[in-house]
């Protein structure tokens, strides 16, 4: 019966793997070439989705002003209106965020090296892309 049990519990993790990852794109939902500003307060961020890998980032205000980056990324949508993206930055900062559009909220982790950060922002579409 355990033999049984590992095989099937085996295929449903398989068919879970599946079903997320042919949802890792953001391109179904129109976000290539569209800027999102994010807004921490102190620090402001544009980010645009280049490609349905790629994006480019830049530090517009605070104390990163002027840093950029260009960087591969891997986003699933959790809901209608909410998308998980994960990069790994060239400094070897990771950042994982969810991002809530019917909110305007960005909810960010950042880990570098050991030491893990969170916090969140407020997200805006300032360029539509077209």
């Amino acid at each position: 019966m355990d033999k049984y049990r590992n095989s099937i519990f085996s295929c449903l993790m398989a068919i879970i793997f599946w079903n997320c990852s042919s949802n890792s794109s953001p391109k179904s939902e129109g976000l290539i070439s569209k800027t999102l500003e994010y807004d921490y307060g102190e620090s402001v961020y544009h980010l645009t989705f280049e490609s349905d890998s790629t994006l480019h980032w830049t530090a517009v205000q605070g104390t990163e002003k002027g840093l950029q980056g260009r960087e591969i990324y891997r986003a699933n949508w959790i809901s209608k209106d909410k998308l998980f993206i994960t990069w790994g930055e060239e400094n070897g900062t990771g950042v994982s965020q969810v991002l809530d559009f019917e909110k305007g909220k960005v909810f960010n982790h950042l880990l570098f090296g050991r030491e893990l950060y969170a916090g969140e922002g407020s997200i805006k579409i300032v360029n539509d892309g077209l």
